[in-house]
């Protein structure tokens, strides 16, 4: 049989350089992609229910003469070069590398295999809309049912990014027994000749019309594929030296819960990840936030104190319906967990973490959407990186679909607080609070005016107050707002709107040196017209000295790793705004040293951290924000914040 490349050109059709928006959706973690992208198709395409689909990733070396049309892909190389010289650089370093590798006596090769699929169906025929046609004919077309992972086409382009000839072929097995190879260069348009110009795609087949060859393709020494599936050999596979640490990863992370089910096998060369180890392997991970809250999402999937909640029936205009549990939400409470969601649909693979359900409650939680209404619409909301919901992309009705989410977020968001809020209600007394408040052996009892002042003359007050409602409030209902802010104005002289106060000059009752007075912390600075010098730059030096009256309040979240949660409210909305640090010490104050810095609120912005300074952006007015900051500070702190206009 006669076999050849075959570059199909179209006089006034669209030139393609060597990027486009199919390549650019997973650019950025071409491995991290490739792993989800071809996991979920292979998951996708599963022949039998009741057994794991396996996926292999195995990488090899062989002669460069070896694939299939080598010589021919070298004269496309330079035509292609010839093409354009001088016109992108893109095109050009890509070009300058691909005839470099192909100049070589041998080429990486990654097979990726699939096993207990049903193989690529319609290669005999080259039917549009068959399985075959979808994946190496058509663009931007998928024709998976409803209950599937992939919706847009796209995600068969993340096995070429990892190509550095950004060129595959596909062997298949199908059920039908019908066997089938191609090969698909996915590069750029090109002159074959003056007056003709390629579409950019070429396919190594055997005839014009770019069907498949009708037979397997064997590049492994060693490797025959005897059951239905598919391989996708990678050529000029050159990725960095842990390569396979970066896939099992991605795959820990990302299907941990289809694994742990038993419905998916993952084999990178000689090892497996499979439910007999992935228990061992996610504990094992090493010590970073990241893994942290992989390692809680597993023993929420495996606890037998987890809490399921079913999603309850919903009824919607145009016919739109759930029935009961067609999604299930697993939850979990305890100390350090994450407050998220982790978002997943029928195939079990990571989608996102959903935010901002309790500021309060400690919690993880799972959503798993397994029923075909809920996955048909939610499948539609999804974007081609599979990592958000957006009601907008359901192209019916973005309206209902708004309303659709929001019931969904509201469901979590009830759910968390019915199973938890009362639980850490009744466990909370004000006695404990001193827990988790600020060390008082901080704050200079003698040498700082301010503090002094603060404390005595509130401490006297409600000192022996606060304690007896403490304990009456820790037998009848629980700590309230009241007592928590009675405690930290009496013992620490935190008030509701923050630490306020100053080194002022302010009176006292009795004898003695000169206490510290009370100023107010939104006062003026204004310049001494009647000094010289400096007047000319009275605009820029109010704008950056003086802070905007702000209400704040704070609590440490993990003291070993110096995390706080503020709350603060503007009083003013401010375009660009600084928040500046200091923690209260025992001698003197001292800049505060963050390390990180976050905000739940998706209207607010961080734009930078560092020393004592966070930049930000969007700050509203008369409305609270939450600002997590980490300082490297293993103890409690007593800390003031200003917040200052750019």
């Amino acid at each position: 049989m006669n076999t050849f490349w075959h570059f199909p050109a179209a006089t006034g059709g669209l030139i393609n350089s060597i990027n486009h928006a199919g390549l650019e959706t997973f650019r950025g973690n071409a491995l991290e992609s490739l792993t989800r992208e071809i996991c979920q198709n292979s998951l996708d395409a599963v022949k039998n229910e009741n057994n794991p689909v396996i996926v292999e990733f195995s990488s090899f070396t062989t002669d460069m003469n070896k694939v299939p049309g080598i010589n021919e892909l070298k004269d496309v190389f330079l035509k292609c070069q010839e093409t354009w010289k001088g016109k992108n650089q893109q095109c050009e370093y890509f070009l300058e590398n691909a005839l470099q590798i192909v100049q070589q006596p041998t080429i990486q090769i990654l097979r990726i295999s699939d096993f207990n699929t049903k193989g690529l169906e319609g290669a005999k025929e080259g039917e549009l809309g068959s399985p075959w046609s979808s994946l190496v004919k058509e663009a931007g077309s998928s024709n998976k049912h409803e209950s599937s992972g992939g919706s847009f086409g796209i995600g068969k382009s993340a096995p070429f990014l990892n190509s550095k000839l950004r060129t595959l072929f596909y062997s298949s097995l199908d059920i039908t027994d019908y066997e089938s190879f191609i090969g698909v260069a996915n590069i750029m348009s090109f002159k074959k000749n003056p007056n003709e110009i390629t579409l950019g795609n070429g396919y190594y087949t055997h005839n014009e019309n770019s069907n498949a060859i009708p037979q397997q393709l064997f590049l492994e020494p060693g490797f025959v594929r005897k059951d239905t599936g598919t391989d996708i050999y990678v050529t000029a596979f050159e990725p960095g030296e842990d390569w396979e640490q970066q896939i099992i990863k991605s795959v820990l992370h990302n299907f941990f819960i289809t694994i742990y089910k038993k419905k998916l096998v993952v084999r990178i060369n000689d090892f497996e990840i499979s439910d007999k180890n992935i228990a061992q392997l996610i504990s094992d991970l090493e010590d970073t936030e990241e893994n942290r809250h992989l390692q809680h999402y597993f023993h929420l999937l495996t606890s037998d104190q987890t809490i399921k909640v079913a999603y309850p029936a919903q009824r919607y205009k145009q016919g739109i319906s759930f029935a009961e549990g067609e999604a299930t939400l697993y939850l979990m409470n305890g100390e350090d967990l994450n407050r998220r969601v982790l978002m997943t649909r029928t195939t079990g693979m990571r989608l996102f973490e959903q935010k901002n359900i309790s500021g309060s409650i400690s919690f993880t939680g799972i959503l798993m959407i397994t029923g075909k209404n809920m996955n048909t619409i939610f499948k539609q909301m999804e974007n081609p990186a599979h990592n958000e919901w957006s009601p907008e992309r359901y192209e019916k009705d973005p309206k209902l679909a708004k309303k659709v989410y929001a019931d969904l977020r509201s469901f979590i968001r009830n759910a968390v607080k019915e199973h938890f809020q009362e639980k850490i209600t009744d466990s909370m007394d004000a006695i404990g609070l001193s827990d988790f408040l600020p060390n008082k052996k901080l704050v200079n009892m003698q040498g700082v005016n301010k503090t002094e002042s603060l404390h005595s003359s509130i401490k006297q007050i409600l000192k022996k107050e606060i304690k007896e409602e403490s304990r009456k409030a820790t037998r009848q209902r629980g700590l309230t707002t009241e007592d928590v802010e009675a405690q930290l104005s009496g013992e620490y002289g935190i008030t509701p709107t923050g630490e306020e106060g100053g080194n002022g000059s302010g009176k006292h009752s009795g004898g003695g040196d000169s206490g510290g007075g009370v100023q107010n912390p939104g006062g003026q600075n204004q310049l001494d017209k009647g000094m010289t010098g400096g007047f000319d730059r009275q605009r820029q030096q109010k704008r950056s000295s003086e802070p905007i009256q702000i209400a704040q309040r704070y609590v440490c979240i993990d003291k070993e790793r110096g995390k706080y949660r503020f709350v603060i409210t503007a009083k003013k909305a401010i375009e660009k705004g600084r928040l500046i640090f200091k923690v209260i010490g025992e001698q003197n104050d001292f800049d505060l040293p963050i390390q990180n810095a976050t905000t739940d609120d998706p209207n607010v912005t961080v734009e930078k951290y560092g020393a004592n300074k966070i930049d930000l952006h969007s700050i509203p007015a008369k409305k609270p924000f939450i600002i997590n900051v980490e300082i490297e500070y293993p103890n409690y702190c007593v800390m003031e914040v200003e917040l200052y206009e750019n």
